[in-house]
């Protein structure tokens, strides 16, 4: 009846955050989509998930040493930063490369999978619920907790992909699956190399501050064509913190101070963690949303 537990809680956490994260923001639009109401939504949408997810753990040992605040390691916060800039403004490539090969215009620039609207936010409700808010539940859940209750039966490689496809999925939608999928992978590995969720935290608060960003010039000097100049601006920001990012990760393990991936059964142990019905219902209303938002 145990290993039931713990196979099945973890799926069924990732459904029931996927419904929470529809039905919440569905709701908390609906009723005006005020600030207060939306940043009860995200907290909600994650904290009953992780609540469930805890349930399923063998030891809760190593998740209190990941939630457990401590100094960041040498090297680990630079890291930090420059993998949460580089993967914020690939994320935004992405998303503008999907859009382009669709044939739309624009991109999807919400910085959050909660369904609900966020450009009617004050820029300091933006920064509290989009940078901090969602940065430390969402980090939590998928990456200090879920991520941890997979790395007790699968190896590291596997763990990555699956927190990418996750965090991917969460955001209910293929036009916006690129960018959380390359996302939720980085901060898994940074989670992984640095022991800690803290350093996930801070490269997604970065990274939706970066969104944050974008939603404000966007919104201030769009009349004004700056999509031509801010896309050539930023992929001279990608390139330098790319080179910079992949530079401090070489140095990092050579010297030996974060570690390698544990062996991993490739694509077996993948399938151990989505084979489970939890994960299948959570697929099942993934497909459901996509077929609904294209019909209605």
């Amino acid at each position: 009846m145990k290993n039931n537990k713990i196979a099945l809680l973890p799926g069924l956490s990732l459904f029931l955050c996927f419904c929470l994260l529809t039905g919440t923001g569905k709701l908390a639009g609906r009723f005006g989509g005020s600030a207060p109401l939306i940043a009860l939504a995200e907290f909600v949408s994650f904290a009953l998930p992780l609540v469930l997810l805890v349930f399923s753990m063998r030891d809760q040992k190593k998740l209190r040493k990941r939630l457990q605040s401590r100094r960041m390691r040498k090297g680990i916060l630079g890291l930090t930063v420059r993998l949460g800039v580089t993967v914020a403004v690939l994320s935004l490539f992405l998303n503008l490369l999907v859009y382009h090969l669709a044939g739309l215009v624009g991109a999807d620039l919400s910085a959050t999978p909660l369904d609900a609207p966020q450009s009617g936010l004050s820029m300091t409700a933006r920064f509290f619920i989009i940078v901090v808010l969602s940065s430390v539940m969402e980090e939590v859940y998928l990456r200090g907790t879920l991520f941890t209750v997979h790395e007790e039966s699968v190896g590291t490689s596997a763990c990555l992909i699956f927190s990418g496809l996750a965090f991917a999925m969460l955001h209910g939608s293929i036009m916006n699956f690129a960018g959380p999928f390359l996302a939720g992978i980085a901060y898994a590995y940074l989670t992984y190399v640095s022991g800690s969720v803290w350093p996930a935290v801070l490269a997604h608060g970065v990274n939706n501050l970066y969104y944050v960003f974008v939603l404000w010039i966007t919104d201030t000097y769009a009349a004004f064509g700056i999509w031509s100049y801010f896309a050539a601006i930023n992929a001279l920001v990608l390139l330098l913190f790319l080179y910079l990012t992949l530079r401090e990760l070489e140095t990092l393990l050579t010297r030996g101070c974060i570690p390698h991936f544990e062996k991993s059964a490739g694509l077996y142990d993948l399938w151990l963690l989505v084979r489970n019905p939890g994960m299948l219902a959570f697929f099942l209303a993934f497909i459901a949303k996509l077929i609904l938002n294209r019909v209605f």
